[in-house]
């Protein structure tokens, strides 16, 4: 992995999983997730940081989708996992999973694309920048500015709901705030691989089965265009989460984790 360090984690036995974390997502979510799910139904899954994320190393920037792969294949490397093997990726993870599956086929027995497979919208552009910016200024925001940030990963009913959002900052305001260099460099890498017009022309090269996974609140991946993305990667199967926000792989773990393994089984 070259002058990334990254800190992994292995649950289970079975047949392997690797499990590819979003943007700031610490691989502890997937425990608190899906993990015990996909154990129980005889996997042995891999979490891992990503580049950014501690405990993981944090290189100053800038990063690349394409060098977060190079970490994951580094990864699989490491673990001795040289047959294909099943990928899952949430979000910026969801782009890795994708560009393992188009540049590394052979490593990849399935993948799962969840909240990440769509042509960029300019709502997810004009985010990203603004948070690629407030990383670059490298000033220490109050931790509510960071925690309001994360609301518009719920529904919006979630939103208006007093109680949801009272409880979620709650929880979210006391979280540490998220340092650099690895917040610029991971933003830096989504903002250049929203805004890169080639990427989405490779979909229908894909010969890996794949699974789009998308949720009905998504702002940042809205479902229209996951099923957009699903049409055109030959053979990809869809499933939407019902009432789920760009974060359903936590707020609706339980149906995520089944659609993860009915496909897994079939492949």
């Amino acid at each position: 992995m070259g002058d990334v360090t990254l800190n992994f984690d292995i649950t289970g036995h079975g047949e392997p999983l690797l499990l590819i974390a979003g943007c700031g997502q610490p691989a502890l979510a997937w425990h608190l997730s899906v993990v015990p799910a996909l154990v129980a139904a005889g996997y042995q899954v891999a979490t891992f940081d990503n580049r950014g994320v501690a405990p993981s190393s944090s290189p100053p920037s800038p990063y690349s989708v394409e060098g977060m792969t190079a970490d994951a294949l580094s990864l699989l490397d490491r673990l001795g996992w040289t047959d294909p093997v099943h990928v899952a990726g949430h979000s910026l993870g969801g782009w890795i999973a994708e560009t393992l599956v188009l540049d590394h086929p052979g490593r990849v027995r399935s993948a799962a694309l969840m909240g990440s497979a769509n042509k960029p919208t300019a709502w997810e552009i004009a985010i990203t920048t603004v948070e690629r910016d407030v990383a670059r200024l490298d000033v220490d925001l109050p931790s509510l500015f960071y925690a309001t940030q994360t609301l518009r990963y719920l529904p919006i009913a979630d939103i208006q709901n007093d109680e949801v959002v009272s409880t979620w900052l709650s929880f979210t305001a006391d979280l540490p705030v998220w340092p650099n260099p690895g917040r610029l460099g991971q933003y830096e890498a989504a903002l250049a691989w929203s805004t890169d017009p080639s990427r989405t022309t490779r979909w229908p090269e894909i010969a890996v089965p794949c699974l789009i996974v998308a949720f009905e609140h998504d702002v940042d991946s809205p479902p229209e265009k996951a099923r957009q993305a699903a049409g055109i990667i030959p053979g990809c199967e869809y499933q939407e989460i019902a009432g789920s926000g760009h974060l359903g792989i936590v707020t609706h773990a339980e149906e995520v984790a089944d659609h993860l393994i009915e496909f897994f089984g079939r492949h």
